[in-house]
């Protein structure tokens, strides 16, 4: 008879009374355990909750399939209050403490700092946010204070639902609120990263960077500003990737080290269209958008770009527009690049009007613009200088120049080798051996522009019909109209 009045009176207590601290379990090699102690939500008591990660993988371009489930996450909320509009409640399975689904029903803010926040670590609140369900339309805000955040892996989604959740640090000074990730050396790591159709609906007020000391995706710079890149560290600062993939970059993110700053790949969309975006110090190209992937981004700044690890393939391009990728990068502003400011290849398409392109990495070197491979480029009102020529359209590119200024480059302002310019009110003054060059059958059309030439070493230069040396092969005039 006592057994059974206990066992009564157990199941008269309280269900809160059993929710006391649980010791840290050993659980392997790939598991870590922190003791953070957190409010259990609508009760006055505490647990530790368990927390398993998997380990870091060797790819930073994860397959959508085998990243489905991630993360691995049986954790309660870090919240230390209850916030109306998310339910989320814990059950005791198999020793540990599991989430019922969290449900965001209206707009809600979770907040991430060092000390009496929702979370500590803003992975912790993505992770969180992945697990959620939204209804309603409802927004949740993960907003992250002030300070530097070192962190182990990428925000990472290939779910449709997350493009209600929106990442925001300090938008007056986003250099105060810093995302360091610190585990891009060697694995190909990105810093936001839509895989398969995943959303981000906005990343705003924040610093996007990999380590520079060497320990990140950046081996070394040399004494002319040359980068050189650790093997497999070819990740984005943020990538939107596959069909329906869309990211939405607010005003005021600075993106930094990264061997890609911003990345649209294979039908993915990267949208920055309020501008203000910053990128600096990257590999092969600050903005790509590649294989049908469109970036707008209206007006960014992009500067330092290069790759000299192998010195018979170099790479760094400010804005970069390939294999049917597509650029709208109207009023931006591009210098520092070692091969090109604004390349078109194969096939992509750039709109680029009121462009500001200057001072290559190494004075007088490179292409400000470079169209190539039937790729095509509308640059009216663009303003180009110090590379070594201004603007080359070669193998079938097409660009347009009205009302373009290129001036004091060190070979030629514009040069048309085997592609096709034209351009209304093209000023071209002050470049040191030609104004405008046609070779290997290119053509050049421009109108109200003779009078606008003045400085050059010499304003023409049209290759005329010959006999190539070698191969004693007969071809055809380069054909030049200036009016």
């Amino acid at each position: 008879m006592k057994m059974v009045l206990l066992i009564a009176a157990l199941f008269m207590l309280p269900f809160h009374a059993f929710a006391q601290p649980i010791p840290n379990l050993n659980m392997g090699e790939t598991t870590r355990v922190r003791n953070d102690v957190v409010q259990l939500v609508g009760t006055n008591d505490r647990m530790v909750p368990i927390v398993k990660t998997k380990p870091d993988t060797d790819d930073g371009a994860p397959d959508p399939a085998s990243r489905a489930q991630e993360p691995e996450t049986h954790m309660l909320t870090e919240r230390h209050q209850s916030v109306e509009a998310a339910t989320p409640s814990a059950i005791w399975v198999g020793g540990n403490y599991l989430p019922h689904v969290t449900f965001i029903s209206k707009d809600t803010t979770w907040t991430v700092c060092a000390y009496r926040c929702d979370y500590r670590n803003a992975l912790d609140a993505w992770h969180a946010a992945i697990n959620a369900n939204f209804l309603n339309g409802a927004r949740l805000t993960i907003r992250i204070a002030d300070g530097v955040y070192n962190l182990d892996n990428q925000f990472f989604t290939n779910v449709t639902k997350t493009q209600y959740v929106r990442v925001i640090g300090n938008t007056t000074t986003p250099g105060k609120v810093i995302l360091n990730f610190i585990k891009t050396k060697g694995t190909n790591f990105n810093g936001f990263s839509a895989y398969g159709g995943g959303k981000i609906g906005l990343i705003d007020g924040i610093t996007i960077q990999s380590p520079a000391d060497g320990t990140g995706a950046l081996l070394s710079t040399d004494h002319l500003g040359r980068h050189t890149w650790n093997a497999q560290s070819y990740g984005s600062g943020i990538i939107a990737f596959g069909a329906g993939s869309n990211i939405t970059v607010g005003n005021h993110v600075v993106i930094r080290n990264f061997y890609y700053s911003m990345t649209a790949d294979n039908n993915g969309g990267i949208d920055a269209s309020q501008g203000g975006v910053s990128m600096a110090l990257a590999g092969d190209v600050n903005a790509m958008a590649r294989g049908g992937g469109v970036i707008v981004c209206t007006p960014c700044m992009a500067t330092d770009a290069s790759d000299y690890t192998n010195k018979n393939i170099q790479l760094g391009s400010n804005y970069d527009a390939e294999r049917g990728g597509s650029l709208y990068i109207d009023g931006s502003i591009g210098s520092g690049s070692l091969i090109s400011s604004i390349t078109g290849l194969t096939g992509g398409h750039i709109w680029a009007h009121n462009i500001i392109i200057s001072k290559s990495l190494i004075f007088s070197s490179g292409q400000g613009v470079w169209i190539t491979g039937n790729s095509s480029a509308e640059l009216t009102g663009c303003d180009v200088s110090g590379y070594n020529i201004g603007i080359n359209v070669t193998n079938g590119g097409y660009a347009d120049l009205d009302l373009c200024n290129i001036h004091e480059n060190g070979q030629s302002g514009v040069i048309a080798d085997g592609g096709r310019l034209t351009g209304n009110s093209v000023s071209i003054t002050d470049n040191r051996v030609y104004g405008i060059q046609a070779i290997h059958q290119g053509t050049v059309i421009m109108f109200h522009t003779y009078a606008k030439m003045h400085g050059n070493g010499t304003n023409f230069s049209a290759q005329p019909a010959g006999v190539e040396s070698t191969s004693r092969s007969p071809y055809t005039a380069s054909s030049m109209d200036i009016q």
